[in-house]
């Protein structure tokens, strides 16, 4: 395997793991805010995309490069989210005080 397809390979993989990584913090995340779930996300998602396309927006020779690299980010973080946006809207409601029993 070619140095470069290597970088390529573990860098998917880092990504992969850390989407995961960021998926399960989400879930955990939906289930102790409740109701407001779905809201806290969104914001949080936000946030999160801009903060990374600002790093992509570095100047100099490296731009292309930090470009690239937090447009991969941005997928990444959106997948995480609309994944745990879809088991938000699939879930049963949970009334509030049972959630803050757990």
């Amino acid at each position: 395997m070619k140095q470069n397809d290597r970088a390529i390979l573990q860098d998917r993989v880092r990504t992969l793991v850390l989407r995961h990584a960021l998926e399960a913090a989400l879930h955990r995340l939906a289930s102790l805010s409740g109701v407001n779930a779905e809201e806290e996300l969104l914001r949080l998602e936000h946030s999160i995309v801009f903060a990374t396309r600002r790093i992509g927006e570095m100047p100099g020779t490296l731009q292309l490069a930090t470009l690239v690299a937090a447009e991969d980010a941005v997928v990444a973080i959106r997948a995480a989210f609309d994944t745990v946006h879809q088991c938000i809207e699939t879930a049963p409601a949970v009334p509030p005080t049972t959630v803050l029993a757990a």
